[in-house]
């Protein structure tokens, strides 16, 4: 060991870095026993010039000021380190056959860690902090990235003409003007009406809307409604009361759209969430001229336990890839006729345009109403009203 010391001057964190990863002793303590022992002449260090004892205080105080507005209750540290210093202690760990020894970067990082932990009296978390702070030795600057606070919860939509996501004015592009009634946007939203108020609760920069499937702008989302996870970005603020802010937010969009069961969420439960298939349960009323109880019959007979086949529909074949899907619908209920239509309940795969299987759009869904009746059907509305084998909530 002092064979290496004797050759080169180098300071706690470099010297520690050779010798660290070979005890349980984080490396810069393990650089600091070093020195003690081997004592240093004072000349720069040989591997980083100075360049971790040198900036420490400068670049944690810099650090300290990006934090103060933040509440957190972890963090952890990055390191970004110039390039010839690892060099140079690579070249000396080959000489040296220090196979074993840990990175500069870590050696720097575990003793910013354990002084921000100590300052701030907040846990280090290696795996998910709520904030990750990272040290640039190559300009001496500090960059911080805020985990997302992530709320779960069901929304219920009772007004037609309101999309789930934001959707910008394409006239104004979100400035504003008459076409929008100056709102930057083309429809209402749930996203926006659910995203504002959790955004001014949490100080969050921004926010995203995740659901369980999408439902068009016409169609309403009733039952016990739709699970979603929305995901405010960079939050000055990590804990608020949920069940005011369940209050304000229905109580602020009475008549149009209701939230149920915020709770605290993840990263994780969105993966889950965007992934799971769920059957759900439809109600539609149907247009169809000259319609027999015969009919009436045959489709319930022909559409339950049906396999349909189903191009991409044309009204979204502008944004979606043109495939064929296979969708099962489980039941096909006519609840109420007449001679000009029916009123349904369907329960399906998730996944299968609803429209088309009455329409048929020109053939792209087999079978579909109109198909099977060998005319014109139009579903004027549509509902979803359950949405089944949700384990979440």
């Amino acid at each position: 060991m002092n064979f290496v010391l004797d050759e080169f001057e180098l300071c706690i964190f470099c010297s520690g870095s050779l010798y660290g990863s070979s005890t349980r002793i984080p490396g810069w303590i393990r650089g600091l026993s070093l020195l003690k022992l081997f004592g240093r002449n004072g000349r720069p260090c040989q591997s980083c010039g100075n360049l971790f004892e040198d900036n420490m205080d400068k670049i944690i105080s810099k650090a300290l000021l990006m934090l103060k507005d933040y509440e957190f209750s972890t963090i952890k540290t990055g390191v970004i380190v110039p390039p010839v210093i690892i060099e140079k202690l690579d070249r000396i760990r080959s000489k040296y056959g220090l196979s074993d020894a840990e990175s500069v970067k870590l050696t720097v990082s575990r003793r910013l860690d354990e002084i921000l932990s100590s300052k701030i009296g907040v846990a280090v978390e290696e795996e998910d902090p709520d904030v990750m702070i990272i040290f640039d030795f190559n300009r001496i600057d500090v960059s911080i990235q805020i985990k997302p606070v992530y709320i779960y919860g069901r929304y219920r939509k009772l007004e037609r003409g309101i999309s789930q996501s934001r959707w910008v004015c394409p006239q104004c592009n979100g400035v504003g003007c008459e076409k929008c009634s100056w709102t930057g946007y083309k429809y209402p939203s749930v996203e926006k009406m659910v995203g504002d108020v959790l955004k001014k609760a949490f100080l969050a920069s921004e926010y995203h809307i995740h659901a369980s499937g999408r439902e068009d702008i016409d169609v309403r989302m009733l039952g016990p409604g739709r699970p979603f996870v929305m995901e405010l970005v960079e939050p000055k603020k990590r804990r608020a009361d949920l069940n005011q802010l369940e209050r304000e937010i229905n109580e602020k969009n009475k008549g149009k759209i209701e939230v149920i069961g915020l709770r605290y969420s993840s990263k994780g439960e969105v993966v889950t969430l965007k992934e799971a298939k769920f059957r759900k349960v439809y109600r539609l009323k149907v247009e169809v001229r000259n319609l027999s109880e015969a009919e009436v019959k045959m489709l319930e007979e022909k559409l339950s336990n049906c396999i349909i086949s189903q191009r991409t529909p044309t009204r979204v074949l502008r944004r979606r890839a043109d495939i064929e899907r296979k969708r099962k619908v489980f039941k096909f209920n006519i609840v109420n006729y007449d001679i000009d239509g029916f009123e349904a309940t369907v329960e399906c795969e998730g996944g299968l345009y609803i429209k088309e299987l009455v329409n048929g759009d020109n053939g792209r869904t087999r079978p579909s109403v109109s198909s099977l009746l060998g005319r014109e059907s139009i579903c004027k509305e549509l509902d979803v009203i359950d949405i089944l084998g949700d384990e979440y909530g």
